[in-house]
């Protein structure tokens, strides 16, 4: 996350009866009917309760959710509702999608890339030689050719823009050249190279990601439900931070720590994990994961939303400061975390007396864990939920050497883990499938792919909520099975312009349509000159865009051109207008 000067003070540390006098509201259905002294006198016993006891809640109930903006879409920079006309300008992905690439945006970026191409670009004559200043079209053509490149799939780069059977219908050479992608790769810059301040480790990427980290939360505001979890960006080069997670699916990159709204996946929050040695003025003594937490659910405290995240997480004084800053939390806990209740600590006594489907709780005031028996033990603690409820679910179970299907009861603090604590998982699973990250040593570069591929599925879940927002634009119609490759592939042809039905951009055709045959001009020979040095032959570089090096060319106009039997360039050249 951008740095924040301010200290780890997140919220008031005010008594629980300031917020019990603003905030008690007619709950009774969530925290039981039972009174506060009833509960309290559970919370002081040393026994564990079964499901026959009653729950009676936390003794001091959190806020009513009231989140600082109506949750859903903000489109409005002032915050006021949209009137039908500024309404239809959002009538196509590539309107949403340039809510995060802004044209401001962009335009800075290429301001950037050309800066830097035109300081460092002498220094690489194989690759400046034919450069020219980036455009801002330019540029959105460039995004849509990386998402082109996430869709469709070929063994190299090179192969995009291959001419031969099985590679000339790809549509790669309709964005640019090969040589302009190349050129753009090496000298792009999301960063003045001039003032990077060699301190930060994020520089060469700082600006770019302030931005998008700014328009996530400024254009969507999620609903009650949020989670927490770390997401992996796969880079293999030499950096500080890389880190290596032996039992993730990517085990080698980037750590992100990401807050995602449960529903629909939608990244709110997100910071990227600097390593141990990264001290910033908000690092407390209660230990990592209790500082991101407090981090990333700082923009959502006091407003009543609902967290989950997992073991690693989760702490009784993590559970306790965030009930305090009005937010409620769950998550799974180790049996061997400090503040764990020792009246649940004996997990293979209770394994050994239990079955499937049982369950036992404990209260200590705000804060309840609960300990259900599956195939094995699982605790979950939570400040704001109760012990009471269940349902049944169903479970694969051998019996007598045979396997059948047996229903147990599931408490209802389990069934709501598992139902909110997916959101991240929900987000890296939409971003994955058709990511734009390419193969670099450059972790800021990889940075700058994954940032493309969070404004893309965002502006995905925008766009998508908008069209329900609005069903009386025949605009927004679309299949009632909207995917979000359908999407993708909508904002591709935009930012490239490309019609949908467009003709295949064949090597072919083109070559055809320019051979008008015409009488050789006689000041102009057809047998070639042999150059000791080799050089493109033009034809095919114009036609193709083949970089195919020749030794022959024209005497009289000292133009390389193919000379062979299969292939003679030079007589099509001088016979073509």
């Amino acid at each position: 996350m951008p740095n924040d000067e301010s200290d780890m003070s997140f919220c008031d540390e005010s008594s629980d009866e300031d917020i019990v006098e603003t905030d008690i509201e007619d709950s009774d259905e969530d925290m039981g009917n039972t009174s506060v002294s009833n509960s309290t006198q559970q919370g002081n016993s040393l026994l564990p309760k079964t499901a026959s006891d009653v729950d009676g809640g936390p003794p001091v109930r959190l806020p009513k959710f009231r989140p600082a903006k109506q949750p859903g879409i903000h489109l409005s920079q002032t915050g006021e509702k949209l009137t039908k006309s500024a309404a239809r300008e959002f009538l196509s992905p590539v309107s949403f999608f340039k809510l995060y690439f802004t044209v401001d945006l962009v335009k800075t970026i290429v301001m950037y890339t050309n800066k830097y191409a035109a300081h460092c670009g002498p220094t690489r004559p194989s690759v400046f030689k034919g450069w020219y200043n980036l455009s801002i079209d330019e540029f959105y053509s460039f995004l849509g050719l990386l998402m082109y490149m996430s869709i469709v799939q070929a063994p190299s780069v090179a192969k995009y823009w291959c001419t031969s059977s099985l590679y000339h219908g790809l549509w790669a050479r309709r964005f640019m050249t090969k040589k302009r992608f190349t050129q753009i790769m090496s000298f792009l810059k999301v960063s003045n190279f001039e003032t990077e301040n060699p301190d930060d480790k994020l520089s060469k990427v700082r600006f770019l990601y302030e931005y998008i980290h700014r328009k996530c939360q400024a254009l969507y505001q999620p609903n009650q439900h949020l989670s927490i979890d770390e997401r992996m960006v796969r880079n293999k080069g030499r950096y500080t931070f890389r880190q290596y997670i032996r039992d993730k699916p990517t085990k080698w990159g980037m750590k992100l720590w990401v807050l995602a709204e449960s529903i629909t996946g939608y990244t709110y929050d997100f910071e990227v994990y600097l390593g141990k040695q990264d001290k910033t003025p908000q690092t407390s003594t209660f230990g990592l994961a209790y500082d991101v937490v407090m981090r990333l659910s700082k923009s959502v405290m006091n407003q009543g939303y609902l967290l989950f995240f997992d073991n690693f997480y989760t702490s009784v004084k993590l559970l306790k400061d965030l009930f305090k800053c009005g937010i409620g939390a769950c998550g799974t806990i180790l049996k061997n975390r400090k503040g764990f209740p020792i009246a649940l600590k004996d997990v293979k006594s209770f394994e050994k007396v239990s079955k499937r489907g049982d369950m036992r709780w404990f209260r200590e005031r705000e804060i309840v864990t609960v300990q259900w028996r599956d195939n094995k033990t699982v605790s979950v603690m939570s400040n704001f939920m109760t012990a009471n409820g269940s349902a049944k679910v169903n479970r694969r179970t051998k019996v007598g050497g045979i396997f059948t299907q047996l229903s147990v009861d599931q408490p209802h603090i389990i069934q709501e883990y598992n139902s909110h604590m997916g959101g991240v998982d929900k987000s890296d699973q939409l971003i994955n499938k058709y990511n734009v990250l390419r193969k670099t040593k450059t972790f800021w570069k990889t940075l700058f792919f994954h940032f493309i591929d969070i404004s893309r599925v965002n502006s995905y879940i925008l766009f998508q909520e908008w069209r329900k927002t609005n069903p009386d634009l025949v605009e927004l119609a679309r299949p009632k099975r909207y995917l979000q490759l359908d999407f993708t592939e909508e904002l591709i042809r935009e930012l490239a312009k490309i019609d949908m039905f467009q003709e295949i951009p064949s090597a072919l055709k083109v070559t055809l349509k320019k051979a008008k045959v015409k009488k050789v001009k006689p000041s102009h020979s057809i047998v070639p000159e042999f150059s000791r040095s080799r050089r493109n032959c033009k034809l095919c570089y114009r036609t193709l865009g083949i970089e195919r090096k020749v030794t022959t060319k024209c005497r009289t106009c000292d133009t390389y051109l193919c000379f062979h039997r299969k292939k003679n360039c030079l007589l099509k050249f001088h016979q073509s207008s």
